[in-house]
């Protein structure tokens, strides 16, 4: 197993972008709500502090129709 212990913001693909390719890749009539929760789920598991975590993150807690922060 691999360990990184110079972890740095990649600065590659914007959060936005990653967001909109994830919805272009849902199945028709896919539960995006329900999706949306499990990968806001996921990105809960990274500890980082990047930003662009922490932007893609409040899309789909957004999306899952969170009222506040979900951790």
């Amino acid at each position: 197993m691999f360990q990184f212990t110079d972890i740095k913001p990649s600065g590659t693909g914007k959060p936005e972008s990653v967001f909109i390719s994830w919805l272009l890749w849902q199945p028709r009539g896919a539960d995006l709500a329900v999706e949306a929760l499990k990968e806001v789920e996921k990105l809960a598991r990274c500890r980082s502090a990047d930003p662009d975590i922490i932007r893609l993150k409040a899309m789909f807690a957004s999306l899952a129709g969170a009222d506040g922060p979900m951790h």
